[in-house]
């Protein structure tokens, strides 16, 4: 197996989670932002 090859691949990996991890950082500060405006309103 090429060594570049696997780098693609590993990167590729990298970003997919990093896409997951940061959309659910974004989900759970909608999720409290949506907890405290019902709090309020």
């Amino acid at each position: 197996m090429n060594l570049n090859e696997t780098k693609k691949d590993l990167n590729l990996e990298n970003k997919k989670e990093l896409g997951k991890s940061k959309l659910k950082v974004l989900t759970n500060e909608n999720d409290f932002l949506v907890k405290n405006l019902k709090k309020a309103g």
